[in-house]
């Protein structure tokens, strides 16, 4: 479901993300609120140009889902606990009783892996409401021949890691006016969709490049080695950025080949290779260094030594890039079998609207260290082209006359 103006959209995200990596709560607060304004603005605006129509497809096209019964049934004791004169009550019972449509939230997810190139590629699941998942870390062969005995059991159970989902939450507000409210039930799943897509998507990318561990992600800037010390305060450390000037097939390959074996030494394959960068720092380093004049006199782009699918995102620092692979880091997401939206006393309620608060449960890391590398492009060059000379041309000196000497 795609919101009416993107550039706006990516804005927000960006306040969003730059909150988060400052810590300032109230900042992202406030970056979250004008962003569901903005969609509460759009939705009314495209109600007043649809609202007589009723062919679904037509709907659809415009990003206004078909509800199926139970969701239109959630939605309508939605607006009327909202309207109540104890809603914070009223919505309780609702959740209780009739809990939230699986639908839902499912939907979110597919949007998600959809319309976000990172969260498609890593190894995203969305587990429902499971607390927990158990992982393959790697960090140990899981097969054996011979006789199986019990140290082999040992070693084979000790690869797989327990991943406890709930020990991480991603929370945020909805504040829905009233007035919102007498759009009725589809225009409301569409508001809470799309608030509830972006600042997921937000949080999760952030999460997955940053996260400090502490109730949270780890992310892939992370340094994760066995036996790293781990501040209780500040987390996983940083790993040391690796300065590069250039793209060279040797540079490259150097910088690939600390991701082509585990801590343990075992070799993997890197296909699949990804590099993660802000949409400044990609036009304005990236693309310089990976872009080419071809003899038809066109540019030919995102030329790396090794094939590599370069994908932007808000949340990464300037003058920092992320090489790593996708598949090998690991996403757990979920929510309480109640849903993900509860009724919030977080906020002052002011008379003309309801605040709301959605909490999901994520778990996410690397499956061992050499998953990622972080780069340091602040000095990073355009491309060129090389000639080397493998027969160098002598030019003969001359006399004072101009002949030969």
């Amino acid at each position: 479901m795609k919101m009416k103006d993107t550039n706006n959209n990516k804005t927000f995200a960006k306040a969003m993300a730059d909150a988060l990596r400052e810590g300032s709560e109230e900042k992202f607060t406030q970056a979250f609120e004008n962003f569901t304004q903005e969609i509460e603005n759009n939705i009314k605006a495209e109600y007043e140009t649809i609202k007589e129509e009723t062919d679904s497809k037509i709907l659809a096209s415009r990003g206004y889902r078909q509800l199926t019964s139970k969701e239109r049934i959630f939605y309508e004791k939605w607006i009327e606990s909202a309207k109540s004169s104890n809603p914070k009550q009223a919505f309780i019972d609702l959740i209780e009783s009739d809990g939230m449509p699986e639908t839902i939230i499912e939907d979110v997810f597919v949007d998600l892996t959809t319309e976000h190139p990172l969260l498609s590629k890593i190894d995203f699941i969305y587990v429902k409401y499971l607390t927990q998942w158990l992982l393959n870390d790697q960090s140990t062969s899981n097969y054996a021949w011979g006789e199986i005995d019990a140290k082999i059991v040992s070693e084979i159970t000790a690869a797989f890691k327990n991943i406890k989902l709930e020990q991480a939450q991603l929370t945020s507000f909805m504040q829905i006016g009233l007035g919102m409210l007498e759009l009725g039930p589809r225009f409301l799943d569409a508001y809470i969709r799309r608030s509830l897509k972006e600042v997921t998507a937000v949080g999760l990318e952030f999460g997955i490049a940053y996260g400090n561990g502490l109730n949270c992600m780890i992310g892939l800037s992370k340094n994760i080695s066995k036996g790293v010390s781990i501040d209780t305060t500040k987390g996983y450390p940083n790993k040391t950025a690796i300065k590069v000037t250039d793209f060279t097939p040797k540079t490259y390959g150097s910088l690939v080949a600390k991701l082509a074996k585990s801590e343990t030494e075992k070799k993997r394959s890197v296909t699949g290779l990804t590099m993660l960068v802000n949409p400044v720092d990609y036009l304005t380093k990236i693309m310089p260094a990976t872009t080419v004049l071809n003899a038809n006199g066109t540019y030919t782009n995102n030329l790396f030594p090794i094939p590599t699918d370069v994908i932007e995102s808000e949340v990464i620092k300037d003058n920092e890039a992320i090489l790593f692979l996708p598949k090998h880091y690991f996403v757990g997401i979920g929510h309480s079998k109640d849903g993900v939206i509860t009724y919030s006393d977080e906020y002052k309620f002011l008379e003309n609207v309801r605040t709301y608060k959605s909490i999901m449960y994520a778990a996410g890391k690397a499956k061992d260290n050499n998953v990622a590398v972080v780069l340091d492009i602040s000095e990073l060059n355009p491309s060129y082209l090389n000639v080397k000379l493998l027969n160098p041309i002598v030019i003969p000196e001359t006399n004072e006359g101009g002949e030969t000497a």
